[in-house]
């Protein structure tokens, strides 16, 4: 049959072509030829990654999806990011919104939250990166990283989403009661206001000091200012190793940024397994080599570690105590990364992270801090909020003039969020960045003259006595 048809004439041929059931069979053919493109782009789009917004629901849980961060938006409401496929999320039966498709981003660029800390911060992000979703607190932003850090000069805080939360079985790190014992009262109020003065001019160029032997005027600690952000991770190292810690730089590098951060360790005696965490970011903004003080962000958190340090490691303790001063938290929280990280390779038992990021800045009548913990509907929430109480119970206890409030808001623009990633328990110490944020951020205005020091006394107090609780 088919070798009498192509044997025709064409004309004739053609004429065959064109009776009903062959036209049919032609449409039919063209007809399929689509449906089968539909098919092949339809199992394409199920099968591409996707950034999501899910809501928290028990269904989330259930399906173990990879979660990016846990958050609350600005009406309260809980939700996580998620990259995953939409299959998985509709198998799941979760409620969802593509924020972006994984495969259009381009290789240079990554993801990251942004909160805005200075007013009119918002307006300027376009022109620095796409922004895909707005959730009324923070925007998530496609990007590259020395863009990212165009906006952290600009006013936001900015972390990066580069690795899924890891879930890990903790214990509560500590009974949240205290009773009043005269040792820690003695540890508390060895807390001296002018020590703090001091060595808060020592991080912020107000003073010279000493590295290894020669003077030194730490004028800048920005990330990427060389010397001086070497000479201050030398000055910290340093100061550790005069108290007598054990200590170490422990290099880092990500997206073509390089620097380290700076342990000491004081080993426990019955516990030494279990480690408690102190830990700020040393580094700062804005990116000025000549001067960039960051004296409330973020000298007065590493004054806060310096303090807790110098204090209690005349003591002997049942845990480990591991002091870190952190790089690169500015750009996306780079050193905090890279040090989660190995601790998580190596099987470190950390049983609390205790972060301070900005402690001495209070402007407003009162003496309101905030505590920040994973959301309610995360799994480490009990263990953070466990630390968080024993914290307002010290400060209760101690009669320290201090309004804690505890914010169960899962917050990342701080070291202690690479740490709850590796699902290690613990929270932020921060002033009251909801309503008496410092109003110098980032700028050289962020100088030791415009800090509240009876304030960041009670704070540094404050943690003597919460840390010395969880030590023991």
């Amino acid at each position: 049959m088919l070798q009498k048809l192509f044997s025709m004439n064409p004309k004739r041929r053609a004429a065959c072509f064109n009776v009903w059931p062959l036209k049919f069979m032609r449409q039919h053919i063209v007809f399929s030829i689509l449906f089968l493109l539909l098919a092949i782009f339809s199992i394409a789009e199920t099968t591409d990654l996707v950034l999501a917004r899910v809501e928290v629901t028990p269904n989330l849980a259930n399906a173990k999806m990879p979660i990016y961060a846990q958050l609350l938006d600005a009406s309260r409401r809980e939700y996580a990011l998620v990259m995953t496929t939409t299959s998985a999320l509709d198998q799941a039966q979760l409620q969802y919104q593509i924020i972006d498709y994984c495969s259009q981003k381009p290789a240079e660029e990554s993801y990251f939250l942004a909160i805005e800390r200075t007013h009119g911060a918002r307006q300027t992000a376009m022109n620095f990166a796409a922004v895909l979703a707005d959730d009324g607190k923070q925007i998530i932003v496609r990007t590259t990283p020395a863009k990212a850090e165009v906006l952290a000069e600009n006013g936001f805080e900015i972390a990066g989403l580069e690795t899924p939360v890891a879930y890990r079985e903790v214990e509560l790190p500590v009974r949240p009661e205290v009773v009043y014992e005269s040792s820690v009262a003695d540890m508390i109020n060895a807390v001296k206001q002018d020590t703090l003065f001091n060595y808060v001019g020592n991080l912020s160029g107000e003073n010279t000091v000493n590295v290894g032997g020669s003077s030194y005027k730490i004028v800048s600690r920005y990330t990427k200012s060389g010397e001086p952000i070497q000479k201050a991770t030398q000055y910290v190292y340093e100061f550790m190793q005069n108290l007598g810690l054990t200590v170490a730089y422990h290099d880092w590098s990500s997206w073509s940024v390089s620097n380290r951060n700076v342990i000491g360790t004081k080993l426990g005696t019955t516990k030494p397994q279990e480690i408690v965490l102190i830990t700020a970011h040393l580094d700062c903004m804005p990116s000025s080599s000549s001067f960039s003080p960051g004296a409330d962000d973020n000298a007065s958190g590493s004054v806060g570690v310096m303090i807790v340090a110098e204090i209690l490691t005349k003591y002997q303790w049942a845990r480990t105590l591991r002091f870190v001063f952190f790089t690169g938290e500015e750009q996306g929280l780079y050193g905090s990364k890279a040090y989660a990280t190995k601790a998580s390779q190596d099987g470190d038992k950390i049983v609390a992270v205790y972060n301070m990021d900005m402690i001495s800045w209070d402007s407003k009548p009162g003496t309101a801090l905030r505590l920040h913990t994973r959301t309610t509907g995360s799994s480490g929430y009990s263990a953070d909020k466990a630390v968080a109480d024993l914290f307002i119970n010290i400060a209760k206890t101690y009669s320290l003039n201090l309004s804690p409030i505890i914010d169960a808001d899962g917050i990342q623009y701080s070291d202690h969020a690479s740490l709850w990633a590796k699902g290690y328990p613990g929270i932020l110490a921060i002033e009251d960045d909801a309503d008496d944020f410092c109003a110098n951020y980032h700028t050289s205005k962020d100088t030791r003259a415009t800090l509240n020091f009876t304030y960041f006394t009670n704070y540094v107090k404050a943690t003597v006595g919460t840390i010395a609780e969880l030590a023991k």
